[in-house]
């Protein structure tokens, strides 16, 4: 059996090679270059391009855990006093003070503001006590009139309601005007008496 040749490959035929290469689809390159590349200056940057700053961000602060106030409780709702209690008592001349106010009123002077000298001067003794004082009876004289308002301690109220033996039916002026009232008709006499002796 004769034995084949083998063809030898010689030199590429520079036509043919054209031919292939040209024929062969195109190898597409990667835009990006290998490596680290330059960041652009602003020089280089497309002047209708602005350029945007980065804004710092805030760190988000974290709120606080609500704590739920207290409850309470159906016993202490009804246990709680207020610390002091404001009232607001009247007060009247006596019958006997009538014929005098009226004098010093004939003099000049204004029955209502000699009324209120007298509370004035009373309220500096007045302090509230827990001994319960009855009302002194007398008779009032009704066209003249003054108030005092003063704030009492809870504690001391209930200490002269027990004083009095009042199982609740007494209001806080009841309780009061027995200490009050002495004092104030006291520095309206005083006052009285040093007005008359004033007057020519």
């Amino acid at each position: 059996m004769a034995k084949r040749r083998i063809a030898r490959i010689g030199a590429i035929d520079p036509i043919y090679a054209d031919a292939v290469f040209d024929s062969a689809p195109p190898v597409m390159e990667r835009a990006e270059q290998r490596g680290p590349q330059p960041t652009p200056s602003v020089t280089q940057l497309k002047p209708d391009a602005p350029a945007q700053v980065a804004s710092p961000v805030a760190p988000i602060a974290q709120e606080a855990p609500r704590v739920p106030p207290p409850r309470a409780t159906g016993n202490g709702a009804m246990t709680a006093h207020k610390p002091a209690r404001a009232f607001s008592i009247t007060l009247w001349p006596l019958t006997r003070h009538k014929e005098d106010l009226l004098a010093l009123a004939q003099a000049g002077y204004r029955i209502e503001l000699i009324l209120s000298a007298a509370m004035k001067s009373a309220r500096k003794t007045f302090k509230p006590g827990p001994v319960y004082v009855p009302v002194q009876k007398g008779d009032t004289w009704a066209a003249y009139s003054i108030r005092l308002q003063k704030p009492v301690p809870e504690r001391i109220l209930a200490q002269l309601a027990e004083s009095a033996k009042d199982p609740g039916a007494m209001m806080a002026t009841q309780l009061l005007r027995g200490q009050i009232e002495p004092l104030w008709l006291d520095a309206l006499d005083a006052l009285i008496v040093k007005l008359k002796a004033a007057v020519p």
